[in-house]
């Protein structure tokens, strides 16, 4: 692990953390800036409307992307370059030294695809967000966001699934509210039963975008939403996780987000027939009519 060089580093306190291998490469970190560090980020967290960016606020997640956060002088010059760095060339370094061992276990080939070795990746910053384009000309495209979820009403914010199959790693940083005393909202470190796994590269999923029978999913770690608590994972078709039911309140679940993607699949999704056909249906003219019923 490369010596600590930047605090606002969310792995600037990961030198004497092993990643662990089960059920999937991983990590978690309790305590993972330094406190004064955290405090300062936490009372300068933007107030929720300029997360909102002029949506209704309602019992769904928000994000703001760093391609509006870095530009955005409402947000304070730390949590701007909070946000400079996680988009970085030097922090895909931070996860190479860490990680970079296990992503070219789990991704065999990638280098060859690429075209050249995994520490010289080039980096870029998503352009618009993570639901737009990938950066022009990068091998890598990082994103990193606010987050706010609200669960006003009783409601699991999301059952086990994975990730889209472009992403080589996700994190994410909880800023938990004293005032939050609600239960739930954990994050679930999940095991997927072997018969969901056509291939090492291929999961079966049971619903769009990318959900998992929860018959066949047995939770192995949950992560306590915590402040300051990270939690750092290996992109592949075993990479399972969920979050745990939230009881209703006010306070907006908060955390920052952290992805990153390449310009390919790196795994495969298996959609039940009737999903292959609503696709199917969908991609030709007309056929959406029929699709909305499947």
């Amino acid at each position: 692990m490369a010596e600590k060089s930047n605090r606002l580093s969310i792995l600037s306190n990961a030198a004497k953390i092993n990643l662990i291998r089960f059920p999937y490469p991983h990590i978690v970190i309790n305590d993972a800036l330094d406190n004064d560090v955290y405090q300062q980020l936490e009372k300068e967290f933007p107030k929720d409307e300029i997360i909102l960016d002029g949506r209704l606020a309602k019992d769904t997640w928000f994000d703001y992307p760093a391609s509006k956060v870095i530009s955005d002088q409402r947000i304070s010059p730390m949590w701007r370059e909070f946000f400079k760095y996680h988009v970085s060339q030097q922090f895909f370094k931070e996860i190479i030294d860490l990680s970079g061992e296990q992503i070219l276990a789990l991704n065999q080939g990638i280098e060859k695809r690429v075209g050249r070795s995994l520490g010289d990746f080039s980096v870029g910053m998503r352009p618009g967000g993570r639901g737009d384009p990938l950066a022009t000309g990068a091998d890598v495209s990082m994103e990193c966001q606010f987050y706010l979820n609200y669960s006003v009403k009783p409601r699991v914010v999301r059952g086990p699934h994975v990730d889209r199959p472009s992403e080589l790693f996700a994190a994410l940083l909880y800023f938990r509210q004293d005032e939050d005393n609600s239960k739930g909202a954990d994050l679930e470190i999940c095991e997927g039963s072997d018969d969901i796994f056509r291939s090492k590269n291929q999961v079966k999923i049971e619903k769009l975008p990318a959900e998992i029978d929860e018959s066949k999913v047995t939770v192995v770690k949950n992560v306590n939403y915590a402040a300051n608590t990270l939690v750092l994972f290996l992109n592949s078709a075993r990479s399972i996780h969920a979050v745990s039911p939230r009881s209703p309140t006010a306070t907006p679940r908060r955390h920052i987000n952290f992805c990153c993607d390449v310009p390919f699949d790196l795994f495969e999704i298996d959609l039940p027939f009737r999903l292959k056909t609503k696709r199917k249906l969908e991609g030709i003219p007309f056929g959406w009519r029929l699709a909305k019923y499947i």
